[in-house]
C-alpha cells in the first residue's frame, strides 16, 4: 500500500479520455439550443391575404403560420397608392385583420403585410394584394319576413346573377359588423330563431366575388318587434249548449307564434264582454248554466297584443 507520504502521480486509464468525451456528448446531446437564438430568427411571412371591399371601407385579414406567436411583437401593415409602400397601421400580434378606413378618393390600392418579433426582426414581405374600385352590388329589395313557430324566416329578391347575401342582425341603437350567417349565402330567404321577448332589426346586403369579396350598400331595414305583432283572428267559432254547460269551438289563427285563446262572455250589455278563460287549444267548456241568453268572443293572444275577435251571439240554453 502507499502511505500518505507517498508522492507518486496518480494516473488514469487509458481508456479514460475516451469514457470522458463520450459522456460529454451525450449531456449535450440532451440539452436544448439556447432559447434566445430562436428570437433571432427571421419569422415566417404572413400568408393567406383575404380582403372585403364595403362602401367606405376595406377589410383585410390574413393568416400566420405556427401557433406560438409568443416571439411575435406584431405586424406592419402597409400601402402602395401608385408610389411607394407606406405602413399605415401596426398590430399586436394576437391580430389576423385590418379595415382600412381612409379610402375615400383612392381608385387603387395594393397592400401587404410583414411580421415583427420581439427582437425587432421583419420577416419577408407577404404576397401583395392590389384592389381596384369596382361597381358594388346592388341591395337586395322587397325584403319581408315570417314567423313558424319559433323560427323567423326572411325573404328578398335575388340581386342577379352570381351574387350571394350577408344578413345583419343588431337591436335599436346598435350596429353590427359581422353577418349572423357564417358562409354567403346563394339563397334568397334566412332562418333565424325568433325571440318573442325583444324587438330586432335585420338588413341583407349582396357580395360578388372575383378574389376580392365586394359587399354593396344595406338592403331596406326590417324591425321586427313581437310586442306589436297583432295574431290573426280566430274562425268559425260555434257555441253549442249541453245541459249545465255551453262547448266552445273554433278554428285555430293562422299564426303558429300565438301564446293563447282568451274567451269573453256576455249576459248583461251593461257590464259588456267579461274575460271568462284562457287556453291553448281551439276549445273551451262554459261551466255555468246558460239560464238567459249571453254571447262569447274569442281572441288569439300573441306576445303582447291580442286579434280581432271571432263571435258568436244569442246561445241559450238547450233545454
Amino acid at each position: 500500500m502507499t502511505g500518505c507520504g507517498d508522492r507518486r502521480l496518480f494516473k488514469p486509464p487509458a481508456m479514460f479520455p475516451v469514457l470522458f468525451a463520450l459522456c460529454f456528448l451525450l449531456i449535450a446531446c440532451g440539452r436544448k439550443g439556447d432559447p434566445t437564438l430562436i428570437s433571432y430568427e427571421k419569422p415566417e411571412a404572413p400568408s393567406n391575404l383575404h380582403a372585403v371591399q364595403r362602401e367606405s371601407e376595406f377589410m383585410l385579414s390574413w393568416d400566420f403560420p405556427g401557433e406560438d406567436t409568443t416571439l411575435i411583437k406584431g405586424f406592419h401593415v402597409l400601402r402602395s397608392t401608385g408610389g411607394d409602400f407606406k405602413e399605415i397601421a401596426f398590430l399586436a400580434n394576437k391580430k389576423r385583420s385590418f379595415t382600412d378606413t381612409d379610402i375615400k378618393g383612392i381608385s387603387s390600392r395594393t397592400y401587404k403585410i410583414i411580421a415583427e418579433n420581439l427582437r425587432g426582426v421583419m420577416s419577408k414581405d407577404s404576397v401583395t394584394l392590389k384592389i381596384a374600385d369596382a361597381n358594388l352590388p346592388a341591395p337586395p329589395a322587397a325584403l319581408s319576413f315570417t314567423i313558424q313557430y319559433d323560427v323567423l324566416v326572411l325573404s328578398w329578391k335575388s340581386a342577379g346573377e352570381g351574387i350571394t347575401y350577408n344578413i345583419y342582425r343588431h337591436s335599436a341603437g346598435t350596429e353590427s359588423q359581422n353577418p349572423v350567417n357564417p358562409e354567403p349565402l346563394k339563397e334568397t330567404s334566412f332562418r333565424d330563431v325568433f325571440d318573442m321577448k325583444k324587438a330586432v332589426l335585420y338588413t341583407v346586403k349582396s357580395l360578388r366575388e372575383s378574389g376580392i369579396i365586394y359587399e354593396g350598400p344595406a338592403s331596406r331595414e326590417i324591425r321586427i318587434d313581437p310586442a306589436k305583432l297583432v295574431p290573426s283572428p280566430p274562425s268559425n267559432l260555434q257555441a253549442v249548449p249541453s245541459g249545465e254547460n255551453v262547448y266552445l269551438l273554433w278554428k285555430e289563427s293562422p299564426n303558429t307564434w300565438i301564446k293563447s285563446y282568451r274567451i269573453y262572455r256576455e249576459t248583461d250589455r251593461k257590464k259588456g264582454f267579461v274575460l271568462i278563460g284562457e287556453t291553448q287549444i281551439p276549445s273551451f267548456i262554459d261551466k255555468e248554466k246558460p239560464s238567459k241568453k249571453r254571447h262569447y268572443r274569442v281572441t288569439a293572444v300573441g306576445p303582447l297584443l291580442e286579434s280581432a275577435p271571432a263571435e258568436v251571439k244569442n246561445i241559450v240554453s238547450s233545454k
